[in-house]
């Protein structure tokens, strides 16, 4: 069963640009790569940030979305902050479909991700090698070192990345950072429960 994202009741019934009455928004998912473009479009501001995947989570024009009602807006930018912090996981257990993995190294996605001609709706996550953590460290920049270790460790090409839900990117990050700073006695006791 696919997660799907809620709808918006509007407080407030807007006027499209087709001049239809809105009185509802499905939401929709952030995806990774959609996320970092409006963000770099966004700049600095945070309000402008929020107005940008606002959009995106929307779907509505910038006119269409100068007309929302402050408290509308509000819930909106409420979901596109969870949507841009929180781990696949938790968006699974609120619709009760997230059942802790007794493999933490297996990774339910919240949307499915078709990558090389398959469709995934999970991914398996295996321990980078000294070799590739020190290939990452020589990346320049942050987010080049973070998407080359997520490849490395998922097996998915760079590219496929942009294809992943924030919170899908999120969930793996999570994971990701353990094996980049946990000692073996971590995962030995993490396996042995």
């Amino acid at each position: 069963m696919l997660w799907t994202p809620p709808v918006h009741v509007l407080l407030s019934p807007i006027t499209a640009d087709n001049q239809v009455q809105i009185e509802q928004i499905q939401l929709k998912p952030l995806f990774y790569a959609a996320q970092k473009e409006a963000l770099a479009r966004a700049g600095d501001d945070e309000d402008d940030q929020f107005f940008e995947l606002a959009k995106l989570a929307t779907g509505l024009s910038v006119k269409e979305l100068d007309q929302l009602k402050r408290p509308d807006y509000v819930s909106i930018a409420q979901y596109v902050h969870e949507m841009s912090t929180r781990p696949a996981a938790y968006f699974l257990e609120q619709e009760g479909q997230g059942e802790p993995s007794a493999d933490p190294d297996q990774v339910q996605l919240l949307q499915p991700l078709n990558a090389g001609g398959r469709s995934m709706t999970a991914l398996t996550l295996e321990m980078p090698v000294l070799r590739a953590t020190k290939a990452m460290k020589k990346l320049k920049t942050a987010k080049e070192r973070a998407e080359f270790i997520t490849a490395h460790c998922t097996g998915l090409m760079i590219p496929d990345l942009d294809l992943l839900t924030v919170p899908d990117w999120t969930q793996l990050q999570v994971r990701i950072d353990d094996f980049l700073n946990k000692p073996a006695d971590f995962f030995r006791s993490a396996t042995s429960k």
